[in-house]
């Protein structure tokens, strides 16, 4: 079997699938890539059994089949050969010969009968969304995801629907950031989706950045939740659990608030995080009518501190916060200006981008 691609088409669509196939996984055909070919289409699938990402390519090809392919050493190979123009596949029952130009390189293949494959049925529950909502939707709220939490309903993307917005939530216990969409949905849903099925979404939403309207198409089933992103396909399961009532951890009332410029904040935590304490990243905050103090310090007696103008309504009060948790938030918000709600020092505390209510982030406090 003979197979002609053009480089750059070919290269685009594995940079995007390559990273789900898990090489160290028990089935070792999950190191693999299957290759479909039909009518001079390619279709090209990775998984790691929680993740199945597909994706199509259009081809030059004399006959139809199948195989596998070593995932990640295909996209090194195509990636050396990226100066040509074309990369032809040849496959003979056994090996993969990748050639372009005078270069030839022979991977060996495994058995195509043996790849898993995962359900491709989309149910009823659908949910239209653009490229652009959907990349907001990650951006917004994906930094505060927990990591490897043995609480796994945390190691994931909430979206569920209430009063017929789609909301999304993510929480480590330590911060919490929450982003109400403004597409609309009659559906009831209520899903968790997986941090590395988020990030290869992200990695595939990415790259249609030049076409921010186009259309993704979310369905939702029991345990599985489908996205069609173009030519991609990606299917993840979903983790189980009930993810616990983010609305009470966000404050129903605020006592004083600091109003700051978020560039000037940002630059400022940026100079004092040379010296913060790297075990516990502390940064007091001690806000007058007109300007913000912050200090920090780390076991070595080094201190960072600046003061930068800044507006608060409030009584005297030091407040401590991880200065990660702080920078993370500055880095997703559109606005120039950045609204810090404190009610007490034990309190969570809500940051607020003055221009946009669609967002709400709270950060836990701590001793510093």
């Amino acid at each position: 079997m003979k197979l002609i691609f053009k480089t750059k088409e070919l290269l685009d669509k594995l940079k995007n699938i390559v990273p789900t196939a898990e090489a160290k996984q028990t089935l070792v055909v999950l190191g693999n890539v299957k290759v479909s070919i039909a009518d001079n289409i390619a279709t090209f699938t990775t998984s790691d059994l929680e993740i199945q990402v597909t994706t199509t390519v259009a081809c030059v090809s004399d006959e139809n089949g199948l195989f596998t392919a070593p995932a990640k050493k295909l996209l090194e190979i195509c990636s050396a050969l990226s100066a040509y123009d074309e990369i032809t596949l040849y496959y003979d029952g056994k090996k993969v010969d990748i050639t372009a130009g005078k270069s030839k390189v022979s991977l060996q293949t495994l058995d195509a009968s043996d790849y898993p494959h995962m359900s491709t049925d989309k149910g009823s529950n659908s949910i239209t969304i653009t490229n652009e909502e959907l990349l907001k939707i990650i951006t917004k709220t994906s930094f505060a995801m927990a990591y490897q939490d043995a609480r796994h309903f945390l190691n994931g993307l909430h979206i569920c629907t209430q009063e017929g917005m789609i909301v999304a939530v993510c929480t480590d216990g330590h911060r919490l950031a929450k982003y109400t969409s403004l597409i609309k949905s009659d559906l009831d849903i209520s899903i968790i989706i997986p941090r590395k099925a988020i990030t290869e979404i992200n990695r595939i939403i990415s790259t249609f950045n030049n076409n921010k309207e186009q259309v993704v198409e979310i369905n939702v089933t029991n345990n599985m939740v489908m996205f069609t992103i173009g030519e991609f396909i990606l299917i993840s399961k979903l983790i189980e659990g009930t993810y616990p009532n983010f609305n009470k951890v966000i404050p129903e009332k605020i006592q004083s608030k600091i109003r700051i410029n978020k560039q000037t904040l940002k630059n400022s935590l940026n100079i004092i995080s040379k010296v913060v304490n790297q075990q516990y990243k502390g940064v007091k905050l001690t806000p007058s009518p007109s300007s913000l103090h912050l200090i920090s310090s780390n076991t070595e007696s080094e201190v960072g501190e600046d003061v930068v103008d800044a507006i608060y309504d409030g009584d005297e009060i030091s407040i401590g916060f991880n200065i990660s948790y702080l920078q993370d938030v500055i880095d997703v918000i559109d606005g120039d200006t950045l609204d810090i709600c404190i009610n007490d020092q034990n309190s969570g505390c809500t940051l607020l981008d003055e221009n946009a209510n669609e967002s709400i982030f709270v950060i836990m406090p701590m001793r510093v």
